[in-house]
């Protein structure tokens, strides 16, 4: 009964561990967001929310990717 309680709790920590990260990405997305709505001119504002809108799922793939490829190099 241990071995399962302490199974589940494992899985279920490390789940939230993984939630928790993207929630923190998505709040600083959200974060500068607000921060390109406040720029006046159109251009720049588009600009900036088109560089800001990467998923947090897009964002871990391009961060591995940079990763195996700085493994590659050595």
């Amino acid at each position: 009964m241990f071995k399962k309680t302490f199974l589940l709790s494992l899985i279920l920590g490390s789940q939230l561990l993984m939630t928790g990260c993207a929630v923190v990405y998505d709040i600083g997305q959200d974060s500068n967001q607000r921060q390109c709505e406040k720029i006046q001119d159109w251009n720049e504002r588009k600009t900036c929310l088109q560089q800001n809108k990467t998923t947090y799922e897009q964002y871990e793939k391009q961060r591995e990717d940079l990763r195996t490829k700085g493994t590659e190099k050595k």
